[in-house]
């Protein structure tokens, strides 16, 4: 599969799993686990297909798979989210 589709997937993937958390709000439901699953699944594929880039040709940047991708900080403040730092 294509690594556009897989990262549109995976980012359907994020939007469903915040949305059931948010519905459900216990992270270990199993139709949470599930689709977590999934989203590692897709995760795995895009790393392999990543390897297999770089073999055969010059390395692929890491931001250039996902290039529109936020941190875990901006995505929190647009939902939010509150993240607390452990020193």
């Amino acid at each position: 599969m294509d690594n556009s589709l897989l990262i549109h997937r995976l980012e359907m993937l994020q939007n469903r799993l915040y949305d059931m958390a948010n519905d459900l709000g216990n992270l270990t439901d199993p139709e949470i686990v599930a689709v977590s699953e999934e989203a590692d699944r897709l995760i795995v594929q895009l790393q392999k297909n990543r390897m297999n880039s770089c073999r055969s040709r010059q390395p692929i940047p890491a931001m250039a798979l996902f290039a529109d991708s936020k941190s875990s900080e901006e995505i929190g403040q647009e939902h939010g989210a509150l993240f607390l730092k452990h020193s």
